[in-house]
């Protein structure tokens, strides 16, 4: 009889270890959008400037480490400090008309973090007029 109570005990403590001490996810990245139109833009427009904004939806800290850009025509500027669980941040991105070339244009954006996904995406697109 002894040897069934212990055993239950033993099924019963494994069974309600996952709900005692559950292990941190990990930090997660949601983004606003992750498509920035900026419509119809001239040569010699001046440069456009977007906040895409983001928050981290997941359990630990999370930190934007760098943004890649597939243009010089565009750039990114971001802090690098931890966005805590539930909180929200900003990239500041600039894009420069007079960098681009004619014609409809999609640059792509690399955001790496420490977010369980590890790489997001996001398109810029604009139609540039003479």
């Amino acid at each position: 009889m002894r040897g069934v109570f212990i055993a239950t005990f033993f099924m019963l403590l494994c069974a309600l270890q996952p709900l005692c001490a559950a292990e941190p996810e990990g930090a997660c990245l949601e983004l606003s959008t992750k498509e920035i139109d900026l419509g119809d833009l001239f040569l010699d427009d001046s440069k456009q400037v977007y906040r895409l904004t983001f928050r981290n939806v997941g359990d630990v800290p999370l930190v934007i480490t760098e943004v890649r850009t597939s243009c010089a025509c565009t750039t990114v500027q971001h802090d690098r400090r931890k966005v805590m669980p539930g909180e929200q941040g900003v990239l500041t991105i600039t894009f420069d008309p007079r960098k681009a070339s004619m014609g409809m244009l999609y640059r792509v954006l690399q955001i790496h973090s420490t977010s369980r996904g590890g790489v997001e995406h996001v398109t810029l697109k604009a139609n540039i007029l003479e």
